[in-house]
């Protein structure tokens, strides 16, 4: 549905909770005690009974906005206009928008659908042949013990970029694009470029049937036991990497001008939670307004604390 049709629809918070009332009963509910599929409604408390057993279970019990004191029109909204662009909302205008008084709750609602997002991509590999390269994110403003700045390179947070590409139809009216495409994206934070950080998480951005392409750096050695074929391109000539790697470059870039642009300065703690947001809107550039419904299976089918069932 577009934003007005949305709007003039979900615009209080009865309608809200119907909306959440509906789709839950659509998928089904089953009581986590006895097992039962049979409950009933009550309206007042906003939850249902089972039959069965008796247990009562809230509207929010099992899904992201479990644990949340916010209302129901807060979080559908919150829901929607986070789907709404593929640049994203600051948490202040996201709070404006919204017409919430308060900040920390709406930023700590963005960032439980934030986890989701990154749930529900964990649940998929790259495959095929991808390109991979380390990228490095300006976090916060740190300190010394002396109270001074640190060093740029201090401040930055290291993360493994993964982008799996495509080879490209022939365009004779455009010589300057890459001959491939690109397909789907992971990044992940990481502590060091050691093996064994590479290796925990590489494993899980990559299936076992990839082809992987890296640079000479020896902390990629270890992708020979997690993939098909290793491939190493050592460019020596700065201007031709992003020739050879072009899209895992393209993605770094865009990244950066997206956390400088919106969010400007990032803790470290969350910076995993934004690049969730940037990988899952990237993979999910296509859908279109069928964005929203994705997200809504995302946030809806569990808690933002605990992964999927079957993500490993």
């Amino acid at each position: 549905m577009d934003i007005s049709e949305f709007f003039n629809l979900y615009s209080e918070e009865s309608s809200c909770r119907g909306f959440f009332k509906e789709r839950r009963e659509r998928k089904g509910l089953v009581c986590g005690c006895c097992g039962s599929l049979c409950f009933y409604w009550i309206e007042k408390e906003s939850r249902w009974k089972c039959k069965g057993c008796g247990l009562s279970v809230s509207l929010k019990k099992g899904t992201v906005m479990e644990h949340s004191n916010l209302g129901f029109k807060a979080w559908l909204w919150g829901l929607f206009l986070m789907a709404l662009t593929k640049k994203g909302f600051s948490a202040l205008e996201l709070q404006r928008l919204i017409g919430h008084k308060r900040y920390e709750p709406i930023w700590l609602m963005m960032h439980k659908i934030r986890i989701s997002m990154g749930h529900r991509d964990d649940l998929y590999t790259l495959d095929g042949f991808i390109e991979m390269d380390e990228g490095f994110f300006e976090g916060h403003r740190k300190q010394d013990d002396n109270g001074n700045p640190c060093k740029e390179s201090d401040r930055q947070v290291k993360a493994i970029v993964a982008v799996s590409t495509r080879p490209a139809e022939d365009d004779k009216d455009n010589k300057h694009r890459p001959a491939t495409r690109a397909g789907n994206i992971k990044i992940h934070v990481i502590s060091s470029l050691s093996n064994d950080e590479l290796t925990r998480v590489a494993s899980k951005m990559v299936a076992p049937s990839a082809v992987v392409m890296t640079d000479g750096k020896p902390c990629y050695n270890t992708l020979k036991k997690l993939c098909m074929q290793h491939k190493k391109e050592i460019v020596l000539d700065k201007k031709k990497v992003c020739k050879v790697f072009p899209w895992v470059h393209i993605a770094i870039s865009n990244v950066k001008k997206k956390l400088l642009g919106l969010h400007h300065h990032i803790n470290d703690a969350y910076m995993q939670n934004y690049l969730n947001e940037f990988c899952y809107k990237f993979n999910r550039r296509h859908f279109g307004q069928a964005l929203f419904d994705r997200l809504l299976v995302a946030t809806m089918d569990n808690t933002w604390y605990k992964p999927f069932p079957n993500s490993g």
